[in-house]
């Protein structure tokens, strides 16, 4: 009896031990603080091309272990029964860092004549048949993610819904796109952080929302026109703007339905790539 009970003990003692990503709530927690302390050091107010803007400070980030360790640790990250806070909050900081990392990544550009020099625009990286959106941008959730996949997926989070809002909080390492924001995106607080994010964007005149009561002209950026059924749940992208803008702009719309004229979006780089060719 004594060499069945040993025999068992033995079994269980060497049995394979399945191991399981973790996703609980210290997990996101620690996700979250890494990505924080990178944004809130390294992402500055300032102006380039006199557009005013959350300026990127991509050498300092190239250079940051808390950059390095989120990069590692959305690699092994269950996203498994995420909920719509979590998913959103995750993923948009998800998309603003891999957008960072591939600046970083190919900050260069080389001529036909072999001459280098740092990259205008996000753009200049990939080619046309491999447009850099469309290029593998970083490993997350154990799955190779392009910046296209993770914004398809923000825009069908299948069985959730979608949130249009985050078309002002994912960045694409440009002049023209909304600002990086200075701190993580977190699920308790995702709505208002959103929230804000649409109102800092419209509240630049010269890249989000201008209007010329004069000319009777609305100015938006053409990220409404790109994704303009993104926003026909709203009612359209007037009635979407509303809650975000002064009342006395939101009422003057309303009565006086004004045509609407897309801002040219600038591709050039919103910091400095880190280029040392």
């Amino acid at each position: 009896m004594m060499s069945v009970f040993l025999f068992v003990f033995i079994l269980h003692l060497f049995a394979p031990v399945e191991v399981k990503a973790q996703h609980g709530l210290h997990d996101q927690r620690h996700i979250y603080d890494l990505w924080d302390s990178v944004v809130s050091r390294y992402i500055q107010p300032g102006v380039r091309e006199s557009v005013s803007l959350n300026v990127v400070d991509y050498e300092g980030i190239s250079k940051d272990k808390n950059f390095t360790a989120f990069i590692d640790a959305i690699a092994n990250v269950n996203t498994s029964g995420y909920d719509h806070d979590s998913t959103y909050a995750f993923f948009t900081n998800v998309y603003n860092a891999l957008a960072i990392k591939m600046i970083i990544d190919h900050p260069c550009k080389k001529s036909l004549f072999s001459s280098c020099k740092p990259i205008s625009s996000i753009k200049d990286i990939g080619s046309l048949l491999n447009p850099v959106w469309k290029m593998p941008a970083g490993v997350v959730a154990g799955k190779q993610w392009s910046l296209d996949d993770v914004e398809n997926y923000l825009r069908n989070p299948h069985p959730l819904k979608e949130d249009s809002r985050l078309h002002a909080s994912i960045v694409c390492a440009s002049i023209s796109c909304p600002n990086v924001r200075t701190e993580a995106f977190r699920p308790e607080k995702i709505s208002d952080q959103m929230d804000d994010q649409i109102k800092d964007f419209l509240y630049n005149k010269k890249k989000g929302f201008d209007l010329d009561r004069s000319s009777n002209v609305l100015h938006l950026t053409p990220i409404f026109l790109w994704f303009k059924w993104d926003f026909d749940q709203y009612g359209g992208v007037k009635k979407f703007i509303s809650p975000y803008i002064s009342s006395s702009d939101s009422q003057y719309i309303a009565d006086n339905n004004p045509s609407i004229e897309y801002f040219t979006y600038n591709w050039d780089v919103n910091g400095d790539p880190p280029c040392h060719c």
